[in-house]
């Protein structure tokens, strides 16, 4: 039976019928979703949607020095905002706003143009480029305020400070090592607006304050910075210089009174500066330290009492070490000398003498004490570590030339830091930029107190080695660093470079040496020209700096002192230990007022140096050998002199107190000697001499 027409069009209304009511179903369902069970979702997006969020930035905490004097603030300044909905010529508005801004006329038209509700023009103008826009009257451009960061002393501590970028954050020095206390959180504020972008009639208005961020105390000292930036400028007029470093430290706490380098930027207008400028060369920059390094050599050989003030070393003129001759500074060498003379004339061979009897461990052991080799947590940015040889690469020579501070790269802080142990009864601080941190209404959020790392020497060690510095400047090397009425010690440094007529020039000193207030450390980079000693440059303006802190800190000078008043000088004939044991001899030696060295690890004394019947110095140190090994002894062999020109007697005084023996041949004033200046051989070495 055929399909009849009005039946076939029945079934497509039921099924059309069919097909309506499943979507209306489905438009129920979903307008009974988004009406009734998930309204308040859609709500939410319908109010986000019409209310815009203004970002309010707070104010970065400020900066204060030790005294509360602000070194970095947070200022108000303006911001132009565009909202692009309202702008009905944005063309003719970007040339107006290009002429005030001096800015971009397409940078400008296309911020303008951009589909967003708000956007940027130029942020944090100044009052009279802000003035200007507001004169102009333009339709859709609006500001905000904002808070910029200023620096009211330009560049003064600038690379301690630091400095923050275009949204207020952190990026250099203290600015970046204590961003997230600083930087506070920010508010906000919500407008509502209609499809447009325009604000809406009695529109509601929301605010959320911003939180400021916290305030930080430091340990500088404003007028202390200002000193020493005020010689380091003085600095770069007098010499030939590419920069220089120095440090102001108090020993007791670890606290940097000041710290400065030159060249140095403005952090107001950081990105006119090349990135080189920004660099903190105090904590960043290594370099080779030169005899300041000799502080550390002599308060490792004190402790570990391998020399003492009274030993005797010769220096003729230079030393020989594994077929290698390092020269003293002084033409034809200082001669004889004491250790404390070896000290205060900054005398290379006589270091080396020493470096050899600290032996490589020990004195690697030691440096690694000082904290060399690694940072000293001072939390600033862009720390650097020095270079301190592997331990397996240190041979003979590089022991000897390291123990006069050549082959050795330190930091400015680094260096500051070990001196201050030394200027501490040998307990080494860990160095501090921040006192306490404070909320914007002066509440104590956080007090950093000072921290010891570790005791590298005894107390009785750190005031040998003071008393010793002390006489470089009275009477030594660091001459030109004395000051009338206090008592200084210090130690100058000259490095060259080993490519060209280039030198590092160092000078650290420590005062008063009877109670240290403060260590100073004074660095001159690549110095050129016919003036370079450290005791030419460096130490001078140690002294300029120092007489002025004196003086700021109120620190009385000293009266009725005598400044290294000679005491009488005795000498005592050594008595033969030799075959006792170690105890019955240690005990006969010190009772005639001599210091001991024992060597090896048995009980019977082999062999002493220098030998019996010599006449020393009282309180010489004796080396007692237990071991007969060539190795354990090589430590302790001797320089030998230049005994050209002298009589007999001459002769005999110096070998005996050396320890060597001598035979002569001939008479008259020496001519020629068996064992050439400088070679280093065994205690109790026979040395012929001929005389004519």
């Amino acid at each position: 039976m055929a399909n009849l027409p009005h039946l076939e069009i029945r079934k497509r209304i039921v099924l059309l019928f069919f097909i309506l009511f499943i979507i209306f179903l489905i438009l129920a369902f979903r307008l009974s979703w988004i009406q009734l069970i998930n309204s308040s979702h859609y709500q939410e997006k319908a109010i986000e949607q019409r209310r815009m969020q203004v970002k309010v930035e707070p104010k970065r905490g400020i900066i204060y020095d030790r005294n509360g004097n602000k070194l970095a603030v947070s200022a108000s300044s303006e911001t132009v905002v565009a909202i692009p909905p309202e702008i009905d010529m944005p063309e003719e508005t970007a040339r107006k706003l290009a002429d005030v801004l001096e800015m971009d006329y397409n940078l400008i038209l296309e911020r303008l143009t951009r589909d967003a509700r708000a956007v940027y023009v130029k942020r944090k103008l100044n009052e009279e480029m802000a003035a200007k826009v507001r004169e102009l009257n333009l339709k859709g451009i609006t500001f905000t305020e904002e808070s910029k960061r200023f620096y009211p002393n330009d560049n003064l501590a600038s690379h301690v400070l630091g400095f923050a970028g275009i949204d207020s954050q952190g990026l250099d020095g203290l600015e970046l090592a204590y961003d997230r206390y600083l930087r506070g959180n920010p508010g906000k504020i919500e407008i509502e607006r209609d499809a447009s972008g325009r604000l809406l009639p009695y529109a509601s208005e929301d605010y959320i304050a911003p939180q400021d961020g916290y305030d930080i105390y430091l340990t500088i000292d404003e007028v202390i910075q200002y000193i020493v930036e005020r010689e380091l400028d003085r600095a770069q007029m007098e010499f030939s210089i590419s920069g220089g470093t120095v440090i102001v430290m108090e020993p007791e706490t670890g606290h940097i009174l000041a710290m400065a380098n030159r060249p140095d930027y403005n952090p107001n207008n950081f990105a006119d500066y090349s990135q080189k400028e920004w660099r903190n060369r105090g904590i960043s920059d290594g370099f080779e330290p030169g005899s300041t390094f000799k502080i550390m050599t002599t308060a490792a050989a004190l402790e570990s009492g391998v020399v003492n003030e009274n030993d005797v070393f010769v220096d003729p003129g230079y030393i020989k070490v594994s077929g290698e001759q390092i020269s003293c500074w002084k033409a034809g060498g200082h001669g004889r000398q004491t250790f404390a003379e070896v000290v205060q004339n900054s005398c290379n061979p006589g270091f080396v003498q020493v470096g050899m009897r600290l032996g490589k461990e020990e004195f690697y052991n030691y440096i690694a004490a000082f904290g060399f080799g690694k940072t000293t947590e001072i939390r600033l940015p862009g720390e650097a570590r020095g270079i301190l040889s592997d331990y397996s690469r240190i041979g003979p020579v590089e022991l000897a030339t390291m123990a006069f501070g050549h082959g050795i790269n330190v930091t400015p802080i680094q260096l500051t830091a070990a001196v201050a142990a030394v200027a501490n009864d040998g307990l080494l601080m860990r160095p501090g930029l921040v006192k306490e941190i404070r909320s914007p209404d002066g509440e104590l959020i956080e007090e950093i107190n000072p921290l010891s790392i570790r005791k590298v020497i005894s107390s009785e060690t750190a005031l040998r080695t003071t008393k010793l510095l002390e006489r470089v400047v009275s009477d030594g090397t660091g001459e030109s660093a004395y000051i009338e009425g206090y008592r200084v010690g210090g130690k100058t440094g000259t490095a060259k470079h080993y490519s060209a007529e280039v030198y590092d020039s160092s000078f650290i000193g420590i005062l008063p040496v009877d109670d240290p207030k403060l260590v100073i450390t004074v660095v001159l980079y690549d110095v050129t020209g016919p003036t370079y000693y450290g005791s030419q440059t460096a130490a001078p303006i140690f002294r300029n700096i120092a007489l002025d802190v004196l003086r700021y800190l109120e620190i009385p000078p000293e009266t009725g002192y005598i400044l290294n008043e000679d005491e009488p000088v005795e000498y005592i004939k050594i008595p033969d230990v030799q075959g006792l044991n170690t105890y019955e001899a240690e005990e006969k030696l010190r009772k005639s007022n001599f210091d001991v060295k024992l060597i090896g690890k048995n009980e019977k004394i082999l062999k002493q140096v220098p030998l019996p019947g010599a006449e020393v110095l009282s309180g010489t140190t004796i080396l007692l050998f237990t071991e007969d090994e060539t190795e354990l002894e090589a430590a302790y062999y001797i320089v030998v002199p230049n005994l050209i020109g002298m009589n007999r007697i001459e002769v005999h005084d110096i070998i005996s107190e050396l320890g060597f023996s001598v035979s002569f041949h001939g008479e008259g004033r020496v001519a020629k000697q068996s064992i050439q200046p400088g070679e280093r051989i065994p205690g109790g070495s026979k040395i012929e001499v001929y005389l004519q």
